[in-house]
This record gives C-alpha cells, structure tokens and sequence, in this order.
C-alpha cells in the first residue's frame, strides 16, 4: 500500500465494473478526505449504487484498485464494514418495531461486540436524530422524513468513518429535508467522510464541498459546485421592457455597452452578478420602462447539460 492511498478515506484507481454484461463502472478515479461532503451525482442508472457497493465491497472490481482508510474492501471487508455507515435508498426498517427496538436489532445483529454500551450510544443517536420523544413509538407511525432520520441515525451506531448516503431526502417533505441536510452539515464538523448519492441538482449544491458527475459509469467531471458552475461563464441579466413604440437600441448599447436583443428582451453579461445588475438598472432608468427583471446564474443542471448533453431525469 502506498502512501497516498492512506492519506484518503476512500481511494479508487482506474476501477471497472461489469454487471450483466452491461459496464457500470468504468475507469472509475477516486479520493475522498475526512471532513468533507462528496455528491456523487447523476441520472437513475449511472453507477452511483455500484460504486457503493464496490467501496463497501459488496463487488469485487474487474479491474483497478480499491482502498478504505486503507483497507482492500473484499480482502478486509470485516474491518472496512466497520468503518462505513450506509443510509440505502430503501430505508427498511421494521414497522412494528419502535425506533429503539430497530436499532437494538441492529446492533444485536452486526454490532456484537458493542453490546456493553449499546443502550447508552442508542439514546445519544436518538437524540442525535430529534427522535428521543417518539423512540418507543412503532416506526409504521412515521413520518417519511422520521423514518430517514432513523435510517441515518442506524447508520450511525458504529460511529463510522465514513458515511454513504444513497438519496437520504428520497420521499421526503420539504421541512424535514432542511433538518436532513443540517444532520449532515453536523456530521461532517465531526472530521467523517460523507458521500451523498443524489440525482437532485439543488441537493448536491446545498450539502456538498466537492461534486462528482458521473454517467453510464464514466466520471463526467468533478470539483466545488462554485467552480463547476463558474467554468460555464459569467450570469446574465434579463430585461423585459414596456411595450413602446420605439425601441432605442442604440441609446442603450451607448449607455450598457454590447447586449443581445432577443425579440425585445435585453440580454447582457452580467460577470460581477447583482453589482453589475444594480450598475444596469442605473444607467437605463431613464432610457426605457422595465417590465421585468431576472440575473440568472449557472447551476450544477446546467453543468450537467454541458458535460453531458441530456437532461438530468432522461
């Protein structure tokens, strides 16, 4: 084992991974670091369960090399399993159980030699999660958003290195994915490696300090969704103005510099956003009525769009 691989959580080099004869994963290139949010996002059917299933060692890849705080996932899976949390799309909770119950179950289950404490680290998960008021409460009673709560804070029992969350809003309100994301924001102020797999955009942008892209089994692109976003060129301000007579395009271009005339809307470059925005409204409030007024700014769909040339849910 090199040195580099152990200063990653988790490093995949050159990974592939075939299924059914269909390639999952190819080529695959990976470094993660503790204390970080990592979004691996892409459309339904890109490898982001596969990669999972590889890091926890659930496959074995065809090719390539993988490691787990050090560890081969395979060769190692007893130690490695331990040191990963994993939230899966399908929570699975038991519904007649209460939420103690399902995680005493769990930790019966895989979690044999903390059974001295377990009692004592089940009431701080509980608390952890905001479900000690409802802990002997049948999970069928639940809430969507309880129930994923649950499931992270199950995923948590062991105190993991490194947690995988595979879509941890799936199905859930709005309110209760806010105070999800905050759970995870907290998590990741604990120094642990948290991979969340998500096919919603505005998820990735709102939880994750690094992004990875990936379709058909391919790492697409990767880095701070700020700096994805960015690599796509400056905003743009969108004028509508009052229907007039005539339309003094000239006046406006001496006063603003070059803009696009889409069939009466005024589109310009905006590269300094709302101090450009602000700049514009100043120079032509005596020039023409403005109807409407929109800055539009590159999100991580567009980046998606660029890389890929689809729609994110195609």
């Amino acid at each position: 084992m090199s040195d580099i691989d152990r200063e990653y959580t988790i490093c995949l080099k050159d990974v592939d991974k075939t299924l059914g004869k269909v390639k999952r994963i190819d080529c695959i290139n990976m470094e993660t670091e503790p204390g970080k949010i990592y979004g691996l996002i892409g459309p339904n059917g890109a490898g982001k369960t596969t990669l999972f299933n590889l890091i926890t060692g659930l496959y074995k890849p065809d090719n390539g090399t993988i490691r787990v705080v050090g560890l081969d996932p395979v060769r190692d899976y007893k130690e490695t399993r331990r040191q990963i949390g994993l939230l899966p799309q399908s929570t699975a909770l038991y519904p007649e159980l209460s939420a103690r119950e399902n995680l005493r179950f769990h930790a019966a289950l895989y979690l044999p030699k903390m059974q001295k404490n377990i009692e004592k680290r089940i009431d701080e998960i509980l608390a952890l999660v905001d479900l000690s008021e409802r802990a002997d409460e049948p999970v069928k009673n639940y809430s969507g958003g309880m129930s994923r709560r649950l499931g992270i804070g199950r995923a948590l029992l062991n105190d993991p290195q490194i947690l995988l969350l595979d879509e941890p809003t799936l199905g859930v309100d709005v309110q209760s994915t806010h105070r999800i994301y905050e759970y995870i924001r907290n998590l990741k102020d604990n120094n642990k490696t948290i991979i969340v797999a998500t096919n919603i955009m505005a998820e990735a942008d709102a939880l994750c300090d690094e992004v990875i892209i990936i379709d058909r089994g391919k790492k697409i692109c990767e880095g701070a969704p700020a700096k994805l976003k960015s690599e796509l060129g400056t905003g743009t301000i969108h004028l509508v103005p009052k229907p007039c007579e005539c339309f003094p395009e000239e006046i406006i271009k001496e006063k603003i510099g070059d803009f696009k005339n889409d069939n009466g809307e005024i589109i310009i470059n905006a590269p300094k956003g709302e101090q450009d925005l602000a700049i514009v409204l100043g120079k032509l409030k005596d020039v023409i009525e403005i109807e409407s007024v929109s800055l539009l700014k590159p999100s991580l769909d567009d980046v998606f769009l660029h890389y890929t040339g689809k729609n994110l849910r195609d």
